[in-house]
């Protein structure tokens, strides 16, 4: 499904579509555990100034996300480098891995043996890390989506998540399973679903959804279409104009 080129006016990633929703639903939070000690005002506050961050990309330190990171990367060299994985897993006891950051600095992790041996072989023969772009017209221009899905097999697309603690469905307000699937029909590719695979490194789990190009399209529309009309609203606290297609 080709559309043509058009030049974007915006550019969106699916983590940024993720923590504008979280602002969207922020009143939601008011009544979660970490956030008794603050007002609502303070919880919303404190939301949008995380999407302003992302949205100016400010660095952000994680070690969960760098866990999570390393996991995928040691997913992905399962299928990319079976020499230096099958190296890693012929070492006794749990599977240690080195990340590297952006930055060169480091940082280990040890993940459960049975865990990494079931994802790697779940995802033998998947393609990782492919770049996902394609083309949103809204009403206020055309929006650029792009991203890297983990894994794509076959006819699906995969987003590989870990959390300390999971119940289902999670992750149903997430926006990859538009986006990626969205973007790759685009470029041709035929895409009937989208998982995502999880694991708190006890047991692991999945959320599927089947992909509708129509359903995901307008679904993307307005949520852009929103998110637009804020960042305009915001346009002078945006140090960051990538997203304006200006970088």
């Amino acid at each position: 499904m080709q559309k043509q080129q058009q030049q974007p006016k915006y550019k969106f990633y699916p983590s940024l579509l993720d923590k504008f929703g979280e602002y969207l639903n922020s009143a939601a939070q008011v009544d979660k555990p970490w956030n008794v000690d603050k007002t609502p005002d303070e919880v919303v506050e404190g939301i949008e100034q995380e999407l302003l961050n992302m949205i100016n990309r400010v660095p952000f330190e994680s070690e969960a996300t760098d866990r999570g990171t390393a996991f995928n990367e040691l997913v992905d060299l399962s299928i990319e480098n079976r020499k230096q994985f099958n190296q890693l897993l012929n070492e006794p006891g749990n599977i240690t891995y080195t990340l590297t950051k952006k930055d060169g600095r480091t940082a280990t992790f040890t993940f459960p043996r049975s865990i990494v041996e079931e994802f790697a072989e779940y995802f033998r023969g998947s393609i990782p890390q492919v770049l996902c772009q394609g083309t949103l017209t809204t009403k206020y221009g055309v929006v650029e989506l792009y991203g890297y899905s983990d894994e794509v097999k076959q006819d699906m697309v995969y987003d590989i998540k870990t959390t300390s603690q999971y119940s289902f469905p999670k992750y149903h307000n997430g926006w990859q399973k538009h986006v990626y699937p969205f973007c790759l029909t685009q470029r041709g590719c035929h895409i009937s679903g989208f998982e995502y695979t999880i694991t708190d490194f006890r047991n692991s789990y999945q959320e599927y959804y089947p992909f509708n190009y129509w359903k995901s399209e307008e679904a993307l529309r307005l949520h852009s279409e929103r998110l637009i009309e804020y960042l305009e609203s915001k346009r002078e606290l945006i140090t960051d104009k990538k997203i304006f297609a200006e970088e």
